[in-house]
């Protein structure tokens, strides 16, 4: 069985990026291993702005428009990390109701691409899926 990463952040693109990949790992006997780096430098409105914010739960959304609305350009390292997990969970879930394996990944903090590559290395993963913006 072989495994497909698919780094993840909520927008429309990585989504897609899923989508693929399930469909890859239906077609080929493969399981999806999912990757979240933490958003560095976003905003409370950028996070809002992406697809899955709209479902996120009160909480989150009231954190984010109370950061936004103080003006706070970065959102705090805490609340980054409950929406990169809450965005594993929900990707993680739409996987298991096509009964396709996946492991989540540890969420990582720093440069995207170097995150993604050295968790291809960890895993061992054959194929990178994602989405581009």
């Amino acid at each position: 069985m072989h495994k497909i990463l698919v780094p993840i952040e909520g927008s429309d693109q990585s989504l897609k990026a899923l989508r693929i990949a399930c469909d890859l790992a239906a077609k080929y006997d493969g399981a999806i291993a999912l990757l979240y780096v933490l958003a560095e430098g976003k905003g409370g409105s950028e996070l809002l702005a992406l697809k899955g914010a709209k479902m996120f739960g009160a909480e989150l959304k009231a954190a984010l428009q109370q950061a936004e609305q103080k003006g706070i350009h970065q959102v705090p390292d805490a609340l980054r990390r409950k929406i990169g997990t809450w965005v594993l969970e929900q990707a993680a879930s739409k996987v298991r109701r096509l009964d396709i394996d996946v492991e989540i990944l540890d969420i990582e903090e720093g440069d995207p691409a170097e995150c993604i590559l050295m968790a291809r290395n960890l895993i061992d993963a054959s194929t990178i899926v994602m989405g581009s913006r």
